[in-house]
């Protein structure tokens, strides 16, 4: 059986009312497909700054994490109150890796190194997770005040330790002659 040319006949450019098909307007399909041209690019755009910032919060809270400041990829992430809980947890977790390690004459080294590198490996995992999650690009302003604050208290730690030191006479100055 041969079709009809007249089902098949495409509109031209100067058609205005024509019939693509039974079900519509050719000016409706066309305004339809503008409109959908214009809004996968800033669907596409935000997908790309939702992965960006997972791929950030990772970033920051890895490499902070073995600095000693983890936990400021999930304040990047919007989680500021587990981003404090990390960053403590982690003081007093490398705290005592670091007495276990002086007591057993440095043989703990053997667990201390790989927890301190897979730790913030897997929390940062975790921040770039929460980020995808969340589908929002993260906070650049929070990580930095996260960031200060965490410098600013590892600092005011060594000030401690040293001062401590000193007051017991084990000083450093017989690292200086």
């Amino acid at each position: 059986m041969r079709r009809d040319d007249s089902e098949t006949e495409q509109p031209t450019a100067g058609d205005r009312g024509g019939s693509f098909s039974p079900g519509g307007d050719v000016a409706d399909r066309d305004r339809a497909a503008q409109a959908a041209d214009l809004r996968a690019p800033v669907s596409l755009q935000r997908d790309v700054d939702v992965e960006t910032a997972g791929w950030i919060a990772l970033a920051l809270e890895v490499v902070f994490g073995w600095f000693g400041i983890l936990g400021l990829g999930h304040a990047y992430a919007g989680n500021l109150v587990l981003g404090v809980g990390l960053f403590l947890g982690w003081l007093v977790a490398l705290g005592l890796l670091t007495l276990l390690t002086a007591v057993s004459l440095g043989l703990a080294v053997c667990v201390t190194v790989p927890v301190w590198i897979a730790v913030p490996v897997v929390s940062g995992l975790l921040a770039r997770r929460t980020m995808l999650a969340s589908g929002t690009s993260g906070s650049w302003g929070r990580a930095a005040a996260f960031g200060a604050a965490g410098c600013g208290a590892l600092l005011l730690l060594a000030c401690l330790v040293v001062a401590g030191l000193t007051s017991l006479g084990i000083g450093l100055s017989g690292l200086t002659q």
